[in-house]
């Protein structure tokens, strides 16, 4: 069975013009959707007015959780992932899929300005190629997401919530994710363990 856009992407780790702009505002009274950090399957199941897609496992979690539903206002895929019977990593993938390379670059900042905007100014905001032919021409920029040579990333954290927003391609998929972190209850919670769950080349470290 084909793994789900945002299982693969924890794995490996649209807003168009016409539609009300973004806020992806932080609601103090959760951590991720409806839910809390530390809830088991069923309460995060009873937060949900759908089927899940997919039930499996997915080291180093014990249980991955898929819906498909919206993400201001995209098709996107919604993942839950529990270690221990306690919820600790949800995220997003978006679905949408275009000829225009560049519309995913557009479409990523449109969503880095909603979560700056519910999160304040991101903590990390980065542009990781994986080889030395660097460029600023947007057009080629878009083409090097698409071919897997560039990465896009930013970051935000909150006491309780580290929150990752992605695009990466490569391997004939491209994908923007928004996944969030428990900061206490996530196992594998490390800058350089979150960018080898998401594929992100690790920065390297001073010589």
């Amino acid at each position: 069975m084909k793994k789900p856009y945002v299982l693969a992407a924890l794995a490996l780790v649209l807003i168009a013009t016409h539609l009300t702009p973004a806020r992806a505002a932080r609601d103090p009274n959760h951590d991720f959707r409806k839910t809390r950090w530390g809830m088991s399957p069923a309460q995060v199941k009873l937060t949900e007015n759908s089927t899940p897609v997919s039930e499996s496992k997915l080291p180093p979690y014990d249980l991955a959780i898929s819906y498909m539903g919206k993400y201001e206002g995209y098709d996107a895929e919604i993942g839950y992932l529990f270690k221990d019977d306690k919820l600790v990593v949800g995220g997003y993938a978006i679905t949408n899929k275009y000829t225009d390379p560049q519309q995913y670059l557009k479409d990523y900042e449109k969503l880095k300005g909603a979560l700056t905007a519910g999160y304040g100014k991101p903590e990390q905001d980065e542009k990781i190629w994986s080889n030395e032919q660097h460029t600023d021409k947007p057009e080629e920029m878009a083409k090097a997401v698409l071919k897997g040579e560039l990465v896009y990333q930013a970051s935000w954290q909150t006491p309780a919530t580290q929150v990752y927003l992605t695009l990466e391609g490569g391997k004939a998929n491209t994908v923007i994710s928004v996944l969030y972190y428990s900061v206490e209850l996530n196992p594998r919670l490390t800058d350089r363990q979150i960018q080898q769950e998401l594929a992100v080349p690790a920065t390297p470290e001073p010589k």
